[in-house]
């Protein structure tokens, strides 16, 4: 339906306009009719719809540019023999042991056990961070019907058109030079992961390899081997061929510091005219959601980097930025509230000074989020705000001590069948008898006698990393019969999360805690 969402817009627009009153029209095709001074007359049929009286920031939906989805069930992982030179290291079968017990097969089992519960499950806990938009799809047994936030790998815009590529393990340079760089006409993205180690290990290769596709378009993920050198290379290739253009680098500083204790120079690839987006990478190593990896963002940049970047630049970083980057293959859709574009929306408490609006975003935990929009649909927020936007088939659920609502069944959607209490009980199940699970699970795939892209098959996500050793369990087609499956992750970042990060002691991480006090 259409909707009035009336409080402090923050509009991320190209003159970063902050409209105190303001208000923001959302039509019934889940776009943007307009967004203007609460005073202005409202645009034409918004007479008679729904005016939400917010009190509170309204602001785009957060983009995470950089994810793995279906490992994010999963607890922060304490691996040993870190720091890593590299990504290598931590899937080789030789370091370290546990990968494969710890990450590998309890996202493999949960995968195929119980797909759909978990898509969902991570969705929530996006959702709760006030992320709309993520990128880091698993491959699926056949298309997913039904989706709680926009995924980026699977997103068609303009309608219908499919244009953007993504790695997240290494192309051969021939395919690199040959078929990507070639799809970089200016029509679509590529998001890449490269060069992610310590600065002078030998994944800077990976960036030579790459040389072909810089070109805009490219979103290069991590890139923490990269020199200022280097950056200045990258950017000056995508200007000769569009001097318009700005490459994109997806910072994930937690999971560079967690896994290597180091981060990407992102100050020089700033200065050389990059852009910077952040991603939270995946909960074995990350955040829970980009609004907790801002504030790493934050905290590195305070103690790090001499305060380089200003607030309103930390904060595009998860808004106008990686929504400028998409914009090459979709145009002008998400991370800036203008009419036209898609009505992925945040509405956030106001709990720092009124003056401050920037400030209020990155010092935001949970407890901060009021209502979350997809496509003008109300997903999450707080029960008084999400029955006034028309929130149906919902959930109670308790989020930081405080009531929340989400809408995860979407009644005719095959893969959204599943309420709230629904996806906590699948789940559960798995977690109860994993071998069980895993047997049923492959047993259905076996029968199925058509192919895996009908959409009548059974539904099954494939992670998008190495899986390491899995012994000889995976070709066999089975599963260790001492598997355990950890207990899911928290929604929010909690005591148990915090006390990971203290055990870490990484001097960078340990001013994460500060933010949720």
């Amino acid at each position: 339906m259409a909707l009035v969402l009336r409080g402090t817009v923050l509009t991320f627009d190209a003159d970063h306009r902050v409209l105190d009153p303001g208000a923001v029209y959302v039509g019934d095709d889940g776009r943007l009719a307009a967004v203007r001074g609460a005073e202005q007359r409202p645009p034409a049929g918004f007479a008679n719809a729904p005016v939400l009286d917010t009190g509170a920031l309204i602001l785009p939906g957060l983009i995470d540019l950089h994810n793995h989805i279906a490992y994010n069930t999963l607890p922060l992982w304490e691996a040993p023999g870190v720091p890593y030179a590299h990504h290598d290291r931590w899937v080789d079968e030789r370091h370290p042991p546990d990968y494969a017990t710890s990450i590998t097969w309890p996202a493999k089992v949960l995968g195929q056990a119980a797909p759909a519960a978990l898509l969902a499950y991570v969705a929530v806990k996006a959702l709760v961070g006030g992320t709309t938009a993520i990128q880091g799809a698993p491959v699926t047994s056949r298309p997913v019907d039904g989706r709680l936030v926009r995924l980026i790998d699977h997103e068609k815009l303009p309608a219908g058109t499919d244009r953007v590529l993504t790695a997240a393990l290494q192309l051969d340079a021939e395919v690199l030079r040959t078929d990507r760089a070639a799809k970089l006409d200016g029509t679509r993205v590529l998001i890449y992961h490269v060069a992610e180690g310590k600065p002078g290990s030998v994944v800077h290769r990976e960036f030579e390899e790459l040389e072909p596709c810089l070109r805009p378009g490219l979103i290069g993920v991590h890139a923490t081997a990269l020199t200022p050198q280097d950056f200045g290379h990258w950017q000056r290739a995508v200007t000769a061929v569009n001097p318009a253009e700005r490459g994109t680098v997806v910072w994930s500083p937690l999971s560079n510091y967690w896994l290597y204790h180091t981060t990407t120079d992102v100050v020089s690839a700033h200065q050389q005219g990059l852009r910077i987006a952040l991603g939270s990478d995946w909960s074995p190593s990350g955040t829970k959601h980009v609004l907790g990896e801002l504030k790493v963002a934050d905290a590195v940049n305070r103690h790090r980097f001499d305060g380089h970047f200003s607030d309103r630049e930390l904060c595009d970083m998860v808004t106008a930025n990686p929504g400028d980057a998409l914009a090459t293959a979709w145009g002008p859709q998400v991370g800036r509230l203008r009419q036209g574009g898609l009505a992925d929306l945040l509405v956030l408490e106001r709990h720092a000074p009124r003056r401050d609006p920037y400030r209020n975003l990155i010092t935001a935990t949970e407890r901060h989020v009021r209502l979350v929009l997809v496509d003008g649909r109300p997903r999450y927020g707080t029960p008084a705000l999400m029955k006034a936007a028309g929130a149906t088939h919902t959930n109670a659920l308790t989020v930081a001590g405080l009531a929340r609502t989400v809408a995860v069944r979407q009644p005719g959607s095959t893969d959204a069948e599943l309420d709230w209490p629904g996806v906590q009980r699948a789940l559960a199940k798995v977690r109860r008898d994993p071998v069980a699970a895993w047997r049923s699970a492959q047993d259905a795939l076996a029968s199925w006698g058509g192919p895996l892209d009908d959409p009548e098959a059974p539904l099954a996500l494939f992670g998008d990393l190495p899986e390491g050793d899995v012994g000889t369990f995976a070709a066999a087609g089975e599963v260790p019969p001492d598997l355990v499956v950890p207990p899911l992750d928290g929604l929010v970042h909690d005591a148990r999360y915090f006390a990971a990060v203290a055990r870490s002691a990484v001097p960078e991480l340990q001013f994460l805690a500060e933010y949720y006090r």
